[in-house]
Parts: C-alpha cells; sequence; structure tokens
C-alpha cells in the first residue's frame, strides 16, 4: 500500500501540471528558461521534445531535465526563480501570482528575492515534500530542504514544520535531525546547516550573488565566506566524481577482459559486444561456480559485471545474452543515445532499472527482463518482443512499445504525454494510468485518471 500510494501521489503530481485549470501566464510574466550549461531536454505537457533555447518560454506542464554536468535557470516570474542542479527533472505551472515546480529527481536552489503578499505563492512538491517558499533562498530535493535565508513551511510525509534560516530538514533525517511521533504523525526537527552540508549549486549561488551574500551575513546564522570559498571545489569535486565514475567502470571492463584473455576498447559511438557476468555457477555446481550462495541457474552479477555494463553502454551500445541463464546486474543506468539490448534465453534481473529520456531498452523475442526496486523512472522507449516482468514502483514518463508480454506485480504508473501500447499485459499489480495506456489485453487493477 505504502509503495502504491507513493506512486499514485507522483502521478497525481503529474496530472496536475498538465490538467489543472490554470491559465497560461501573460506575455510579460511568461516563465522561461533563461539561461543553461551543458544538456538541457524541454518537453511541452504533452511529452513532446522542444529544442532548449536561452529565452525560450515556458508553458504549464512543461518539464526541464539537466543531464550529467549541466544547470538551468528558470524564471517562473519577475520574482521568482529556480536552478536546477545536474541531472535534474521537473514540470512548471503559473498562474497569476502562483508558481508551482514539480520535483521529480535531483536538486534544485530555489530563490524568491522579495518577501510574498499574500495573494502570491511558490511551491516546490515532490513524492513526500511540499515545500511553500515566503521570500527566501535555498534548495531541495527529493528528500530534503535547507533554507540558507527567510523562512518557509515545509510538509514531509505527514509531519509539518516552520523553517527559518539557517536549517534544514529531511525525510530520512541525517545524524543532527530528530523526529518526534506525536499521534501517529511527526513533528519534524530540523537541524543547523554547515558550510559542508550546503549542495555546489547553492553554493555558487550564494558566491556569484552579493545581495545574497549579504542577506545571510546581516542574519548571521551562516559562514558566508565558507560557503563561498567551497564552491569552486564542490563543483570541481562533483565534475571529478563524475569521471573517476566513468574511468572505475571503464577500467573493471578491462580488468575483467583482461582476465578472459580480451582486450575492450572504448570507442565513441561504437557497438558493445555481449556482456555476460563473470565466472556463472555451472548447473551441477563444478567448476566456474560463483561464490555468495547462487545455486541451479541464477547468478548475482558482482559489481564489476555491473561497472563492465555501464562501462559499454557509454560507448553508445551493450547487448546482453543470458544464455539460459538468469543472471542479475544491479544499479545500472541507460543514458541518453545508449542502447541496452536483452537477447538470447534466459532473464536478465534488473534492480533498479532506470531508462533515462533519450534512451532505447529492447527486449528480444525468447528473452525477459524482470525489474525490481521502488521509485524507478523510465523516461526513454522500451520495447518488448519477449517478457518483461515489472515487480518496481515504476513511473513511465516515455513509451513502451509492447509486442509480446507484459507482467506487473508492482505499481506501474503513466504519467501525462507517456504510452503504453499493444500486447498482453498480465497485471497481479496495479496500474495507474493519466496518459496512454492501450494493450491489447490486460487483467487486474488499472486506475485511470
Amino acid at each position: 500500500m505504502k509503495k502504491i500510494t507513493a506512486i499514485l501521489l507522483t502521478i497525481l503530481i503529474l496530472c496536475a501540471s498538465t490538467v489543472t485549470a490554470f491559465a497560461a501566464p501573460a506575455a510579460d510574466e511568461a516563465m522561461r528558461l533563461s539561461e543553461f550549461s551543458g544538456t538541457v531536454t524541454v518537453k511541452n505537457a504533452s511529452g513532446v521534445a522542444l529544442k532548449a533555447e536561452e529565452g525560450m518560454p515556458l508553458y504549464n506542464g512543461y518539464t526541464v531535465e539537466t543531464g550529467p554536468a549541466s544547470t538551468a535557470l528558470v524564471k517562473l516570474d519577475a520574482t521568482k526563480e529556480i536552478t536546477l542542479d545536474s541531472r535534474t527533472l521537473c514540470s512548471v505551472k503559473h498562474s497569476g501570482k502562483k508558481a508551482e515546480v514539480f520535483l521529480f529527481a535531483g536538486t534544485v536552489f530555489f530563490n524568491s528575492d522579495v518577501p510574498l503578499r499574500s495573494n502570491e505563492a511558490f511551491i516546490i512538491r515532490s513524492k513526500d515534500i511540499v515545500n511553500s517558499i515566503h521570500g527566501s533562498f535555498g534548495w531541495q530535493n527529493p528528500t530534503g530542504v535547507g533554507l540558507l535565508y527567510g523562512r518557509t513551511h515545509v510538509d514531509i510525509v505527514g509531519g509539518t514544520v516552520d523553517l527559518i534560516g539557517g536549517k534544514k530538514v529531511d525525510v530520512a533525517p541525517e545524524i543532527g535531525s530528530t523526529v518526534i511521533v506525536i499521534d501517529g504523525g511527526k513533528d519534524l526537527m530540523p537541524s543547523n546547516i554547515t558550510a559542508d552540508s550546503v549542495p555546489a549549486i547553492a553554493a555558487a549561488a550564494v558566491a556569484a550573488d552579493p545581495a545574497m551574500q549579504g542577506k545571510l551575513e546581516n542574519a548571521g546564522k551562516i559562514d558566508v565566506n565558507a560557503i563561498i570559498g567551497s564552491a569552486d571545489s564542490k563543483k570541481a569535486g562533483e565534475a571529478a566524481a563524475e569521471q573517476a565514475a566513468v574511468a572505475s567502470a571503464q577500467a573493471a571492463a578491462q580488468a575483467q577482459g583482461a582476465a578472459m584473455g580480451t582486450t575492450v576498447v572504448f570507442p565513441s559511438g561504437s557497438s558493445a559486444e555481449a556482456v555476460k557476468p563473470s565466472q556463472p555457477p555451472s548447473p551441477s555446481g563444478g567448476e566456474g561456480g560463483s561464490s555468495g550462495g547462487d545455486s541451479g541457474t541464477s547468478v548475482s552479477g558482482n559489481a564489476a559485471d555491473s561497472q563492465a555494463l555501464m562501462a559499454q553502454l557509454s560507448g553508445g551500445n551493450a547487448t546482453l545474452d543470458p544464455g539460459g541463464w538468469t543472471i542479475s546486474y544491479t544499479g545500472v543506468t541507460v543514458g541518453a543515445g545508449q542502447t541496452l539490448n536483452i537477447t538470447g534465453s534466459g532473464t536478465v534481473s534488473m534492480p533498479a532499472l532506470t531508462i533515462e529520456a533519450g534512451a532505447t531498452v529492447n527486449v528480444f523475442a525468447g528473452a525477459t527482463l524482470a525489474v525490481s526496486g521502488t521509485d524507478l523512472v523510465w523516461r526513454g522507449t522500451l520495447t518488448n518482443n519477449g517478457t518483461t516482468q515489472n515487480g518496481a514502483d515504476t513511473a513511465l514518463l516515455g513509451s513502451v512499445v509492447n509486442n509480446g508480454t507484459f507482467t506487473n506485480s508492482g505499481t506501474f504508473a503513466v504519467a501525462p504525454g507517456a504510452s503504453f501500447t499493444g500486447g498482453t499485459v498480465s497485471n497481479s499489480g496495479t496500474v495507474i494510468s493519466n496518459g496512454t495506456f492501450s494493450p491489447g489485453a490486460c487483467d487486474g487493477v488499472v486506475i485511470r485518471k
């Protein structure tokens, strides 16, 4: 029930961004993609991708998504704005003096440079958080809110708190925060913000804005110089972490190749060879057996296997052929421009599979893809000609072309502008559809909004 409620709330938020009868903002107060760096994807309320351009207007239900090492500044009106950190996805809407942001992933820095009047509202929502901002600035991600200056009212999973500048609160409280359970609810006790706890996107915003610095210095609750001094190192640290992740994945793939007597190279845009788990166990339990308690025809791929797969995907394409086995790869993300092919017989199990916008996953006839986990998002395209088993809480923001059998035992939510078409759906879980859900046949519970 908890998983169903979480996904249902997410879809209701998505639905509100396209269905709620808000008029488009007037021309002089239109929401705009003010500026950006790196890779930014903009989609209209129907899910159609548009060319991102600085200064382009954004209308109700538009989504903005940043890629790796990318940022985007969105002006909601003359006094309200957000800056998206890398790998962040949100949608926006506006009516009169009311601006709302729906945050699905990543981190945003919010700023309202003047106190809001009684007829104004600036709200940022995520699955578990409703943040009502009152002339302040800080940051928000799906698990918490940090307020550098001003005040804001935060509702988190049944609890509530009025934050003041210099405080933060989390869905899963960090050390230093306290959650007191009172009559089944939560009285949230915020913790102090330190320079180390300020994310790079917020530190960069403060470092670039003398007015913000002045407000923080006058408030006297945060070490402004420490935040400014950490901005460049935090940005460099994020970039280095991304580079290190790629290098680590490539090194793991090369080491695995060397152990198997082959050489792994990563030419740009090249097609990777089939990835197999290292040393799968034999059905008889003889030579080649994998440690960790695997038996029969199942094997859990180790971290190196998953890293090798991610490294090969970075070259553009990767093909998985389980060869009759059931194999597992954990923490796999298929990125923009990448294609993952699942062929042959057997089952590929992927807990926490993420399909980014512009990514493609193909399940060929005879092959099976099994997905588990919570709060998964598929923004790209999955074409199923075999069997796909969803045992997760999955939100579809892209498309599924189903020419085979799709088995759902979790919660599968189709967002506005997303589509699921064709094939057979064997549904023992719950399907929630705010978009297009048109299988050839489907049983079980289907909720249409």
